[in-house]
């Protein structure tokens, strides 16, 4: 993995970011900053479509790789093509102190960006659903939501489905929080949200709320 990342090929000028940003999408996407977990717009958000770079409008994730990993960021198990991010390790957290990272060298993430205009997007861990088992924390405000077209939704045969199936995997390594940990609840977090889809599934042979009534629900473990 390089330390370094590609300059970006679109150039912003600075002053227009801060008109047309909100202050805390511009601290996250030019600053490097991170939005509060748990109630941020694509926390919860499951309808079809295309997340993209909110700085340069480049599509980064389909909504079908989203799922529920409990961290309070929302999470993605692919990205539509990896040569449109750029990652680097991240010490951060700890204050690039060396003897921290080389006594537990865990503690250094993985720093998402994107590779078109160089914002910062979230990070990466490898604690996430196959095919992929990789889960990119990605902040809200680093992301913009194109609709898909009802009329793309399905075959033409039975009802529509506006709403993605919901995918189950609870984090389990670190997290975007400027402390670099994913709250030691994603478990219970996971829990949590699926029982405001009503229905029952099972997550490690504990009986949880889900969505089988209606067949959306697909629970994974690593």
């Amino acid at each position: 993995m390089p330390s370094r990342s590609p300059a970006p090929s679109a150039l912003y000028d600075k002053a227009e970011l801060r008109k047309r940003l909100t202050p805390i999408e511009y601290q996250v996407t030019q600053e490097h900053s991170t939005e509060k977990p748990y109630n941020s717009e694509f926390y919860k958000h499951r309808e079809k479509g295309i997340y993209g770079c909110k700085v340069c409008g480049i599509e980064l994730f389909l909504s079908k790789t989203k799922y529920e990993s409990g961290s309070g960021w929302p999470s993605f198990y692919d990205v539509i093509d990896k040569a449109r991010i750029n990652t680097r390790p991240d010490a951060s957290a700890v204050g690039g102190n060396l003897l921290l990272i080389v006594k537990n060298p865990d503690i250094v993430r993985t720093k998402v960006s994107c590779r078109n205009c160089g914002a910062h997007l979230g990070h990466v861990f490898k604690d996430g659903p196959q095919p992929t088992g990789m889960r990119y924390c990605i902040n809200s405000v680093s992301m913009e939501f194109q609709l898909q077209p009802t009329d793309e939704t399905d075959n033409g045969s039975g009802p529509k489905q506006h709403e993605e199936e919901v995918i189950a995997c609870p984090a389990t390594l670190g997290g975007c929080s400027s402390d670099g940990v994913c709250s030691l609840r994603s478990k219970q977090n996971v829990e949590s949200r699926l029982k405001e889809l009503k229905g029952t599934v099972k997550l490690n042979g504990i009986s949880i709320g889900g969505a089988r009534e209606n067949g959306s629900v697909i629970v994974t473990d690593l």
